[in-house]
């Protein structure tokens, strides 16, 4: 791996992420949901929104990288997009509300051409901290599970911790660990 590493280096792919691929199975058991969160659909404007809103403060690597160079609406517009073009469907998509009808975050459950996934999910930085990713999460697995999915995978980085302990606490299973390599001026 050394030598790969440097020779990548060499040729200006400088930015190392390294990301865990989790899975679900149902030998896991479906995580119960808490009842603190309800689910709703909601328009394109309400998504871009919480896109926006979820950009602040995230631990994701890709979403800091690409605010060093583009603004938060636009960087929540190319997220709406990529989803939309994703095998998933629109219509299962999910804002999720404090029972105030304050907004908390929001559930993409989407697909690849192989199986379903967890496209998209997180909480709003004024909630964060609160256990709810746990409930945005078993959200998305009881509603891949409920269709029959015999697998659902997702992806976080490994210095999303909050994340990757959410994956941990919903029976998901680390499956392989990806190096991402990119070049900064990206």
């Amino acid at each position: 791996m050394a030598w790969r590493r440097e020779a990548a280096s060499r040729s200006g792919l400088s930015s190392e992420i390294e990301r865990l691929r989790y899975e679900w199975t149902p030998a896991a058991e479906v995580p119960a949901p808490t009842g603190e969160l309800i689910f709703h659909e909601g328009t394109d404007e309400e998504f871009l929104d919480a896109f926006v809103r979820l950009s602040t403060g995230s631990l994701d690597l890709h979403t800091r990288n690409e605010l060093r160079s583009t603004d938060p609406e636009q960087l929540a517009r190319e997220d709406v997009e990529f989803y939309l073009d994703c095998p998933g469907e629109r219509s299962w998509w999910r804002l999720a509300e404090l029972p105030d009808g304050t907004l908390a975050g929001l559930a993409i459950p989407s697909a690849t051409p192989y199986h379903r996934n967890v496209g998209y999910l997180g909480v709003v930085p004024e909630q964060r901290g609160q256990g709810l990713i746990d409930e945005i999460l078993a959200e998305i697995t009881k509603f891949h599970a409920s269709a029959g999915a015999d697998r659902i995978t997702a992806t976080t980085d490994t210095v999303n911790v909050p994340m990757a302990a959410a994956f941990d606490r919903a029976g998901y299973e680390v499956t392989e660990i990806r190096l991402v390599l990119e070049s900064l001026s990206q």
